[in-house]
């Protein structure tokens, strides 16, 4: 890892920070929100996007789920979601990373993993619930590109590793902007995204140029309800994040009556037409966020939306 010790304090530092930050504002029924994404969950919201709405539902490919235990003590468990058909295909499939929010593990939301799987994905996910270093995600990135290398995994010669993608939500969200800059296999990214996860303290911490490491075309998405626009995901903390990263291609917005809990499953249609367009070459889902008709624009839903070279 290309980080030096007292980066690592600093890091910690601000994750402690938020933390308590986090618990000073938050509602706790809606910090419960957070352990568990349920089937259907697209149901409970309503989608003003058509595209929006397309692509917050299942896609074309049929899931499969495959597990394999870790001896990493915060990996735990390797969860991959995938196309049913890649154990008979010879086709290779992006992959995309989720990482955890604070006290959350994969295994809670199945639901969101499968859902992006349906749309021709391999998305893994571990059990680790402190997920804010990047250590866990950028060890189970080496897991599935070791199966990717391996002739007796299901996996083998299966992942497209030149079309990579990272998301998070909350702590998982403060993932992104760690495993996407200061581990060697960051610069495999090639598309990320960051729900509710602000990067503030950081910038102030370790100054502009760690922010300045992303590369990867990243979309930051936050809630205007009391716990994110007033403690977690502050307009000016996710406008500064914005502005810091190195990305040239860069959207940020955040969801109107949408707080903290909710931003994981709300956003996941746009977080999914993110992934499709970058990953998969997706025309349709670059609509949502390309050209001066771009629909997260018009999206009465969104506000605060800006866009850097798209």
């Amino acid at each position: 890892m290309k980080t030096q010790k007292n980066k690592k304090e600093l890091l910690f530092a601000f994750l402690i920070g938020a933390i308590l930050i986090a618990c000073i504002g938050c509602d706790v029924s809606s910090w419960k929100n957070l352990t568990v994404v349920s089937e259907g969950y697209q149901d409970r919201f309503s989608y003003q996007g058509v595209l929006e709405r397309t692509y917050a539902y299942n896609g074309e490919y049929q899931v499969e789920l495959y597990t394999q235990e870790d001896s990493d003590e915060r990996v735990k468990l390797l969860q991959v979601y995938y196309p049913a058909e890649l154990r008979t295909s010879k086709k290779k499939y992006p992959l995309v990373l989720m990482a955890n929010g604070t006290g959350v593990r994969a295994s809670k939301y199945g639901a969101i993993f499968r859902h992006l799987a349906s749309w021709g994905f391999i998305v893994v996910g571990n059990e680790d619930e402190w997920t804010w270093d990047g250590k866990s995600i950028s060890k189970s990135l080496d897991i599935i590109l070791k199966a990717n290398s391996d002739s007796s995994s299901i996996f083998y010669q299966k992942v497209d590793t030149a079309n990579v993608g990272l998301t998070g939500h909350s702590q998982g969200g403060m993932c992104v902007y760690t495993a996407a800059s200061l581990f060697e296999n960051s610069r495999l990214y090639r598309a990320l995204c960051t729900q509710s996860g602000t990067a503030t303290m950081l910038v102030d911490s370790l100054g502009k140029a760690f922010l300045k490491d992303i590369k990867a075309p990243m979309l930051l998405m936050g809630g205007c309800g009391d716990f994110d626009a007033k403690a977690l995901c502050k307009l000016d903390e996710l406008q500064k994040s914005y502005e810091c990263i190195g990305s040239e291609h860069r959207v940020m917005g955040r969801i109107k009556a949408t707080d903290h809990g909710d931003i994981l499953p709300r956003g996941d249609a746009y977080m999914t037409a993110w992934m499709c367009y970058w990953l998969c070459g997706d025309r349709e889902a670059g609509k949502c966020f390309v050209g001066e008709d771009a629909e997260i624009i018009r999206n009465k839903d969104w506000q605060d939306v800006k866009r850097d070279k798209l």
